[in-house]
């Protein structure tokens, strides 16, 4: 608001407890279906999310594109949506939307895994994508099957039993999960529509 008063550039800096005190990330409303194959390969993904925002100012944040990058899968559907609301303006808030958008489609991934009764690091990596399938461009670099091998190996993956609650260590129970996360930014293939 101030660049449009001053009609030019401004800049400020902000530490990052300053930066609650006048900001917030979006709220999501996100729908995800997973649709696979017994062997575990996805055969269709759709990801869809409705965001927040206010009505002065038109703010979204990459949420659903991840699910198109992520994991092979020739059957996509990506959506977003902006609803406008008598709130402030959401913020960036020192990560993209990759936190709302692979939290959803990470617990998807697992519930599919226990579904199948497939081991949920087995299930990533048959659907391990080698390209960007939002725009078809292989990727330059990408370490992830080498840092799954890595994490697997040294936090003893192995010795995981995949039934809840079946884990304890003394009286308290353990739960072994994995995720995975990355937060690349880049120009988001996202349908955007307003309410």
């Amino acid at each position: 608001m101030a660049a449009r008063g001053l009609q030019r550039s401004v800049r400020v800096s902000l530490t990052r407890q300053q930066m609650f005190t006048f900001a917030h990330r979006p709220q999501t409303l996100q729908r995800i279906a997973l649709g696979a194959a017994a062997d575990g390969k996805l055969e269709a993904l759709m990801h869809e999310a409705l965001a927040e925002t206010s009505r002065f100012e038109e703010y979204s944040e990459q949420v659903v594109n991840w699910s198109g990058e992520l994991y092979h899968c020739k059957n996509v559907k990506l959506g977003y949506k902006v609803a406008q609301l008598d709130l402030s303006s959401p913020s960036d808030m020192r990560a993209p939307g990759a936190a709302w958008g692979l939290f959803a489609l990470e617990s998807a991934m697992d519930e599919l895994a226990w579904k199948l009764r497939m081991d949920p690091l087995e299930l990533r990596l048959k659907n391990y994508a080698e390209k960007d399938l939002n725009t078809g461009k292989k990727f330059s670099s990408k370490e992830l099957r080498e840092c799954y091998r890595q994490g697997a190996e040294r936090f003893g993956w192995s010795r995981r039993t995949p039934a809840p609650g079946s884990m304890r260590e003394g009286e308290s129970l353990i739960g072994w999960g994995m995720a995975t996360a990355f937060g690349r930014r880049g120009k988001c293939p996202e349908v955007r529509k307003r309410y």
